[in-house]
Parts: structure tokens; C-alpha cells; sequence
């Protein structure tokens, strides 16, 4: 038998071959998939490196600043810094959540649970004060160079800062911590504000912060714009500071007042009590709503002119008498009282009922108006509807759908119960009787916003109506009225007290000890035309509105008065300056002085018939055609323009009269 035996060195060489070539062919397939790789596209790997290295960012424009009329800025965008970090990146976490407590007021577990969180970014804290940077610095968390700890960094901001803190807080409204508009001006004009957020791809470092950003998309980055209001900042502050006295010393729960301009529209200040600083996140939702806008009430006794104008518009007189019961008034099983029991008034003219405010004379009176005129005039001043400021938060108000008015109803809206209105409502009603009989559409921008163009003015009354509504509230505040508190020594104040029940919410009735109570007026005879409304809700003690409101008016007009030079009467001529019958959106409008313009307005004459107005046709020589038709304005006139330059034409001839769907012709031509 033959044995084969082999040597221990053949075995070793066999084995350490088979090693090496097991050795290449890992190496090859290792050499060959990173060839694959490099030079044959993998769209896993594509993503998972994407993913490892860039990032997508929002790039925030500098949000647009608000200002006032003057240019005065009530909200401005700062740059601020925010702590970011990347958990993964962070060692020793319960000890770095120790300091980051004490640097940026959290709890440490809030801290600790963020940055335990499985994700490479996380904010921890957004805009940091000055006190929490000095801190990180201290902690030594942050050095001098602006490098932070392993896993944390900042990251520049833009922050919404309100540099007169609570001045017109309710205008402003706030933003969010990404400065983006919750409510009021903020929301309203958000996208203007804002401007144009883009997306851009970024390279992240090894901590996971953004470096290089993709500049040709950051291109597309567009600033917000400015928003500019109505607002005159230095009346705002001034009527502000009146209102929170008011509410001091009447013990009132809130309060909201309103100066607007007549002929415009232009709210020059709205201020409500409580009041907030948006700088100050914190705060009650209650402070934040804009009670002037957003908050209904039963207006009480300064609807009572309301009901006045539709009387005089349908045939009476400021002479003509209602009989006053002597007190005491039953209808439908219900008494209707005066507000204090010692007023027994006998027979009243329809100027003594808004002279004296008496509610039976109020309740009479619409009665003998009827429910459908006095609905159509409820409606005819936008009652029930909002009144398009376009402001958030506008509600409509509410009246009584006309199939509801019983006698009893009737009553109870002509002295201003049962009916829901806003402040900036009642204000719109009492500028028509400023300005000559115009509806306006009240306005809080200088710029209207994209979709939001404003209604033209146009005419609720009469002038001659007007005339007897505003000699009736001229009387309020004279001898024997009871807005004496109104006045102001140089100036003829036109304006009406309310003082009206609100409902107890636990009853479901009228409250015997809480009422609003308002002051709605005017100056008489000057320039700017300016309304105010002045409203509180609840004051304690004496709740009158003579006593409450009225000397709130009194101040607020004051602070108007000094803030536009308004020029007061002199002794020697009381009367002068006051014209009622002179159409106030025309003389605002109108840039020629050539015509005489008492011939060249619309006076009415009388009503046909059917029920329909019939007016005087005015002289319109010398016009342009833009006067003309500011001039024939609100009327249901058809129109024909021929021609271009001046008026030097007309059918039908000036003094002619004229009724809805008459058709008036105007030749043109030049000098």
C-alpha cells in the first residue's frame, strides 16, 4: 500500500490563496459598486444624500409697516434672534437641558423633551430678549464670536414690534410668531403686509443648520408692502387717554369711541376700553376685541333723530304734536314709561320729544309713522347690514324682520329698543345729518386693499329734512336738553344723548341697574366735518348718559377741536358758519368756484303723487362733466353727456322740476 502525504507548507499556500482571491473578489465587487455608483445614477441614493445635505427653507420677506395718516409707523418688523438645534448633534442632553432652562425661563423637562426629539431641527425658544442672549452668554453657551455649544445655533428672525404699545391696539391687531396676520389690520391686509414667501433648496452643514441658500429662488422674494390708515396717531392717543378717564370715573365695565370724517369716510380714531398692548402676548381675549366693530347693543335714545328724519322726510313738521300721556303709556298690555318718574310731559312737538328724549313721545311718534316707513328707513341708513369697512370681525347688527313689527315692537324701536346696532352704524347714520343727507362709507385705509373699493357717497335725505333734524339736535344740547355736558365753549354741538336698558343674561329680561349710555354729535358750522361717537357700558353711580356720555363727547371734541385747528364762533356772529342746506359732500368735491352754488344744488321740492321725490333741476353751467355728476349724485337720474370741456347747455332748463328716471342732457364744450 502507497501513502501520500503532504507538507504543512503546501496546505498554508493553498489556504492563504483561496484567502486572497476571496479577498479580490470582495475588493472587486466592493471597486465595482462604487464605480456603479459614482458613474451610473441611483435615485435611492440620489435622495437619502439630498436628504443628509439640503434642506428646504421658507424665506420670510420683512413684513410691511403699519402708519398712520401722517406717516407715523404703529407697526414696524425688527430683526431679533430664535434658539434652534439639532437633537442628534447634542451630547450630554440632561445637563445642556439644565442650562438651557435657566438661559431661556422653560421648564428643564420641556427642554429636555425637545431635545431628546428624534429630528435634526427643533426651535427652543423663538425671538429672544436681550436678557435671554446675556444669559447664554453667561452659561457659557454662547461665546463672543457668536459660536454656540455642540447641536445648538441662532437663527436671525424678523419680529412684529408695536413701538406705541397699546395706541390703537384694536386697529393693529397682532401677528403670530411668523408674522402672520390673527386679527385686525394684520389679518385684514396680510397679504399685502406679508409680500411673497418663497421656497428655496439649502446646504446644511454638519450640525444640520442651512448655509448656502439657492439665490436665484431667493429672488423671487418679495417685501411687504406698507399699509397706511386713516388714523391720525395724535388724536388717537388723545381720545384714548379721554376714554380711560371716562371709564374711571363712571366706573364703566368698557367703552369704545369713534371720530370720523364726515364727508370721507376717514376714521381719524377708534378707541375701545379695555384696551392691550400686542407687544404682550398674554393678555385676556376679552381686551382684544374691537368692541366699536365687532359688539352689538340696543342703542336707546339716540335712534330717536333716526325716527325723526323718516316723520319729517313723509310730511311733518318739527311743529307738530304728539301727546305725551302724561307719563305713562299702556299698549298691549305693557306700560311704557319715561326714564325718570317725575317727567309727566303733556302735549310735545316732535322737536321737544328729541329736546327732552321722551320715550312715549318716541313710541307715539312711530306709531303714527307706521312700521313700513320707519323699516324703510332703518334700511335706507344700513341697519342690519354691515357697513363694508371690510374690517374682521364687522357684524351686521340685527332689526326686526318686518313681519315681527307689532305695535308694541314699533313703540319699543322708536325710543331705540328691540333692535341691534354697532357703534360705527350709529356713527354712519349721524354723519348723513353732518354732511347734507349723504350716506358714507366709513373707511379705517388711505389705500383700499385689492377687491375692496369703497361705495360712493350717496343721498338718504333731503336737505330740508336735514335742516329739521339737526335744529332738533342742536336743541339737545341748549337750555332745557338733556346733553347740556356736551357742549363745548365756542361751538354749536348738535348730537343726542341714549341711555338704554341691557338684558340681564341670567333672566333673559331688561336689567334694572346696568345700561349702555352714548353721546352721538357734531360741530355745527365748521370744517373738516367730524362726527364722534362716545359710548360706555355700565358705569356705576349715576348712569345717565347726560352725566356719563355726553361729558366724554364733550372732551373728545375738545382733543379734535385742538388736534384740526377747528375754528370756533365769535360772539358777534353765533350763527354764521352754521348752513345746513349747504350739500357738504358737493362743496368737498367740487373744484370750480364759477357757478353760484345755491343754484347749483338739488333742492327738493315735494313728492309725487305715487309717493316719489320731486327736486328742483340745479344750474349746471360752467360745470365739468365730473362736477356735474358729483352734483347729480344719488339721484336715479338718467344722464346723456354730449360733447367735452364745460357745460354750456342743459335739458331741462335750471328751476325746472325734476323726478327719479328723468332724463337730463348736458352739452359740452370749450372756453
Amino acid at each position: 500500500m502507497t501513502y501520500v502525504s503532504f507538507a504543512p507548507q503546501t496546505i498554508l499556500k493553498g489556504r492563504v490563496t483561496i484567502l486572497m482571491l476571496a479577498c479580490l473578489a470582495v475588493a472587486s465587487t466592493v471597486t465595482g459598486r462604487a464605480i456603479y455608483i459614482q458613474l451610473i445614477r441611483d435615485s435611492r441614493i440620489e435622495n437619502l444624500a439630498r436628504r443628509q445635505f439640503q434642506a428646504k427653507v421658507l424665506i420670510r420677506p420683512r413684513r410691511g409697516s403699519i402708519l398712520d395718516r401722517t406717516g407715523e409707523p404703529l407697526a414696524v418688523s425688527v430683526e431679533t434672534q430664535s434658539l434652534a438645534a439639532n437633537p442628534a448633534k447634542i451630547p450630554n442632553k440632561r445637563t445642556l437641558a439644565s442650562l438651557l432652562a435657566r438661559s431661556i425661563d422653560q421648564p428643564v423637562l420641556k427642554v429636555l423633551e425637545k431635545i431628546r426629539e428624534k429630528r435634526e431641527f427643533v426651535w427652543l425658544k423663538r425671538h429672544l430678549t436681550e436678557n435671554e442672549i446675556a444669559r447664554l452668554k453667561r452659561l457659557h453657551l454662547l461665546d463672543s464670536t457668536g459660536n454656540m455649544a455642540h447641536g445648538l445655533w441662532l437663527v436671525k428672525e424678523s419680529k412684529r414690534v408695536y413701538p406705541h404699545g397699546e395706541l390703537a391696539a384694536h386697529v393693529m391687531g397682532d401677528v403670530n410668531v411668523d408674522s402672520e396676520g390673527l386679527e385686525g389690520v394684520e389679518l385684514w391686509a396680510n397679504e399685502r403686509l406679508q409680500g411673497k414667501i418663497v421656497s428655496v433648496t439649502a446646504i446644511k452643514d454638519a450640525l444640520g443648520r442651512p448655509t448656502f441658500i439657492d439665490a436665484d429662488a431667493a429672488n423671487g422674494l418679495q417685501e411687504g408692502e406698507p399699509v397706511q390708515l386713516t388714523l391720525d396717531a395724535s388724536l388717537q392717543y388723545a381720545v384714548e387717554q379721554e376714554l380711560k378717564n371716562s371709564i374711571t370715573k363712571t366706573g364703566s365695565r368698557a367703552g369704545s369711541v369713534i371720530v370720523m370724517n364726515a364727508i370721507t369716510g376717514e376714521i381719524l380714531a377708534l378707541a375701545n376700553a379695555p384696551s392691550f398692548n400686542p407687544n404682550d402676548k398674554n393678555l385676556p381675549a376679552d381686551h382684544r376685541r374691537n368692541r366699536a366693530l365687532t359688539d352689538g347693543f340696543e342703542p336707546g335714545s339716540i335712534m330717536k333723530p333716526i325716527l325723526l328724519s323718516s316723520a319729517l322726510s313723509h310730511g311733518w313738521k318739527l311743529t307738530d304734536r304728539v301727546w305725551g300721556e302724561q307719563g305713562f303709556f299702556t299698549l298691549q298690555g305693557k306700560t311704557i314709561s319715561e326714564a325718570e318718574q317725575h317727567e309727566k310731559f303733556e302735549w310735545l312737538s316732535l322737536k321737544k320729544i328729541i329736546q327732552v328724549s321722551s320715550n312715549i313721545g318716541a313710541a307715539k311718534l312711530a306709531l303714527r309713522v307706521g312700521p313700513d316707513f320707519y323699516s324703510n328707513t332703518l334700511r335706507t341708513f344700513g341697519f342690519g347690514t354691515k357697513t363694508d369697512t371690510g374690517f374682521p370681525g364687522e357684524i351686521s347688527g340685527r332689526v326686526l324682520p318686518r313681519k315681527g313689527w307689532t305695535p308694541l315692537a314699533l313703540a319699543n324701536i322708536g325710543f331705540g329698543q328691540g333692535i341691534l346696532v354697532t357703534p360705527i352704524q350709529m356713527l354712519r347714520a349721524y354723519s348723513a345729518f353732518a354732511n347734507g343727507g349723504w350716506l358714507v362709507q366709513p373707511t379705517l385705509l388711505k389705500t383700499p386693499l385689492k377687491g375692496l373699493t369703497p361705495s360712493a357717497p350717496h343721498r338718504i335725505m333731503n336737505r330740508k329734512t336735514v335742516e329739521g333734524v339737526v335744529e332738533a339736535l342742536l336743541s339737545v344740547t341748549e337750555e332745557g336738553g338733556t346733553g347740556l355736558k356736551a357742549r363745548v365753549e365756542g361751538y354749536r354741538v348738535a348730537g343726542k344723548t341714549g341711555t338704554a336698558q341691557t338684558v340681564d343674561p341670567t333672566t333673559g329680561k331688561y336689567s334694572h341697574n346696568r345700561y349702555n349710555v352714548s353721546f352721538v354729535g357734531f360741530a355745527v358750522g365748521v370744517e373738516p366735518k367730524i362726527v364722534i361717537f362716545a359710548g360706555l357700558n355700565e358705569p356705576r353711580g349715576s348712569y345717565y348718559a347726560s352725566e356719563t356720555a355726553a361729558p366724554l363727547f364733550s372732551a373728545v371734541l375738545n382733543a379734535v377741536a385742538t388736534r384740526f385747528s377747528l375754528p370756533a364762533m365769535t360772539a358777534s356772529t353765533p350763527h354764521a358758519q352754521f348752513s345746513p342746506m349747504n350739500d357738504q359732500i358737493q362743496w368737498s368735491l367740487a373744484k370750480t368756484t364759477e357757478p353760484n352754488r345755491n343754484e347749483s344744488e338739488i333742492q327738493w321740492q315735494g313728492t309725487t303723487p305715487e309717493g316719489g321725490e320731486i327736486w328742483k333741476m340745479p344750474t349746471l353751467h360752467n360745470f365739468t362733466a365730473r362736477e356735474a355728476l358729483r352734483t347729480l349724485q344719488g339721484h336715479k337720474f338718467q344722464l346723456e353727456i354730449h360733447g367735452s370741456g364745460l357745460v354750456r347747455a342743459q335739458v331741462p332748463e335750471p328751476g325746472k322740476p325734476i323726478a327719479d328716471g328723468t332724463t337730463i342732457r348736458l352739452i359740452l364744450a370749450g372756453p
